[in-house]
């Protein structure tokens, strides 16, 4: 997921929190990846020219958190259907990434993803997995 060398990226910058905790988990790594770009990709694309991304992982206790954060206000109308399929507000033929981060998160990798939105933060998104998957035992009768 490489975002830096994209026309997208060329007018922010994207930071990484040094506070970030490096963290081991067992999960889907190609789906994993699609939710944490759908993530960086809308963030870029929602930030002004001049303007910093920053994105980081956490933990919570028994959950890891990755999370990105845009400078900017999400207006209201914007908030309330974000996770609407096809909702977009960069136009037509648009508006999967929001959807498929939450419906990979929850029905897959058994996570899920919010955000918050307020002047004094901008929007995050962050996305919640467990560090300790539970896979169904398969019989071998």
């Amino acid at each position: 997921m490489s975002y830096r060398s994209r026309d997208i990226a060329a007018r922010s910058t994207i930071v990484v929190d040094p506070q970030s905790k490096d963290v081991r988990f067992i999960t889907d790594v190609v789906l994993l990846e699609r939710v944490l770009g759908s993530m960086l990709k809308n963030a870029l694309e929602a930030s002004q020219t001049g303007q910093t991304v920053t994105m980081g992982c956490r933990t919570e206790g028994e959950f890891v958190e990755f999370w990105v954060n845009n400078p900017n206000v999400m207006p209201r109308t914007a908030q309330l259907q974000v996770f609407q399929r096809s909702f977009s507000t960069k136009g037509s033929g648009r508006g999967l990434g929001t959807y498929s981060m939450k419906l990979i998160s929850e029905r897959y990798l058994k996570g899920a993803v919010a955000f918050i939105s307020c002047e004094e933060q901008g929007t995050t998104f962050v996305a919640r997995y467990p560090q300790q998957m539970e896979f169904p035992v398969v019989s071998q009768d």
